[in-house]
């Protein structure tokens, strides 16, 4: 049984004294100017350093999902939020607060569903096909979204082409096993076959891949997106403030009466005793 520190905190991943960091046992001055954004988010959340070469992966994945637009709505809660007098990093707190299970929660459940499919062919000694179909099967009985594929804009979304060629090159130099890269390919595979059209991988389930190529556990996804994510809300709740606007609304007020579908009571006149 691990012993219960008697501590008030008590952390692996960073010793803070008068000056002096030492970040997963690295003085930070030794960090700073050699390790890109990606290496050190690894490093943080899993505690060693990454392998050398896998670090690109990590920089791939995070410049991958940085933004999409207004159509994304955390990038418009942002932009909305900077046109109401609140500060800026108030403005990025909202747009990342609209990230969760829907919206934003694709690369953590794409992650599970890829650990689920390796374990299941490990343990019960089945083919990646095999147990896919299965998954797929259940999915598609009970009207389930399949995570990481399919994307409302793009029918092939470039930025998973990307990804994937970077991922494969690491795969070649034998630094990654290539294990989820096959599973997320099979699954598009699997998914054109049952439903006779194209459900692409999308940047969730490319960014999924490469993370547990990397060996993050799943519970991390929502994490790296929003690592992601940030970038493009910081630079367009920032541009918003800039704009001069006031109290953006979900849409301009002339398209409200247009837009906005009222099926309430009828116009009526308040009872008599509440007249007085």
């Amino acid at each position: 049984m691990e012993k219960v520190s008697s501590k008030f905190w008590k952390t692996s991943i960073i010793k803070v004294r008068p000056n002096s960091l030492i970040m997963r046992g690295y003085r930070i001055e030794d960090l700073i100017g050699r390790l890109t954004y990606g290496e050190m988010v690894y490093l943080m959340i899993k505690g060693e350093l990454p392998p050398k070469g896998t670090g690109k992966l990590m920089d791939a994945i995070l410049i991958a999902g940085c933004d999409h637009g207004a159509s994304s709505p955390a990038i418009a809660a942002a932009r909305m939020a900077a046109t109401c007098g609140v500060t800026l990093n108030c403005s990025i707190a909202t747009g990342i607060n609209m990230l969760g299970d829907i919206h934003g929660g694709a690369v953590e459940q794409a992650m599970k569903l890829y650990y689920k499919i390796l374990d299941e062919t490990q343990e019960n000694k089945e083919s990646v096909e095999y147990v896919i179909d299965k998954q797929l099967k259940e999915f598609q009985e009970n009207n389930w979204y399949v995570p990481g594929f399919g994307h409302g804009t793009h029918t092939k979304d470039p930025r998973s082409i990307r990804v994937f060629q970077l991922a494969e090159e690491v795969k070649q130099q034998g630094l990654i096993s290539g294990n989820f890269l096959k599973i997320a390919k099979t699954v598009e595979v699997k998914l054109l076959e049952r439903y006779k059209k194209l459900i692409a991988i999308n940047i969730d389930g490319s960014i999924a891949a490469v993370a547990c190529e990397l060996g993050f556990p799943w519970q991390v996804g929502k994490g790296l997106f929003c690592l992601s994510r940030i970038i493009g809300i910081t630079a367009h709740a920032y541009e918003e403030s800039q704009s001069g606007y006031r109290i953006k609304t979900v849409m301009p007020p002339e398209m409200w009466e247009e837009e906005m579908e009222y099926d309430g009571p009828e116009e009526r006149d308040l009872p008599p005793e509440y007249q007085n």
